[in-house]
């Protein structure tokens, strides 16, 4: 069979990948504020590791040594976390510019976006917009807010699907 006529259907996100400064510190701060919990790791991995070093090689070749930890969310989509250790991320923390290429923002669900925005303001995090609505006068609410690393994270008040069926 032809991979053309292999058909497109949904596929589920399985997991993100997301660098941190400090796997540690983001460990904690994904568990306390958004209840992501750790299942695995931390591990420290280098480019001469005997089970994964030429998979190292292979994806990141420059990379020679960083450190990952894999935590789950509540719908079972995981969040990998990666501090880049030798050498160390360039991690471009401005706010005034849009991502290039790649990782622009995490979206999670919480009924109460403002709640959930003060949460993260409180444990380090930022508030970057007031609530949005989907459209003029729906429930369905959305606010972006920071980790303590500048990573976007926004929070819709719905289910992706429910927020922009009706949008024409």
């Amino acid at each position: 069979m032809a991979i053309s006529t292999i058909p497109a259907y949904p596929r589920t996100i399985n997991h993100i990948g997301l660098a941190v400064p400090d796997l540690d510190a983001a460990i904690d701060w994904y568990g306390a504020v958004l209840g992501f919990e750790i299942f695995a790791g931390p591990f420290d991995l280098t480019s001469g590791d005997a089970a994964f070093g030429s998979l190292i090689q292979e994806v990141l070749p420059g990379a020679r040594r960083f450190r990952l930890a894999h935590l789950a969310t509540g719908n079972g989509v995981g969040l990998e976390l990666f501090e880049f250790v030798d050498p160390p991320a360039k991690l471009d923390t401005s706010a005034d510019i849009p991502p290039q290429h790649g990782f622009f923002h995490l979206c999670v669900t919480d009924p109460d976006p403002e709640i959930l925005a003060a949460r993260i303001v409180e444990h380090g995090g930022r508030r970057r917009t007031r609530v949005w609505t989907a459209t003029s006068g729906d429930p369905y609410r959305f606010i972006y807010t920071e980790d303590p690393w500048r990573n976007l994270i926004e929070i819709y008040s719905h289910d992706y699907q429910r927020t922009y069926a009706n949008i024409r």
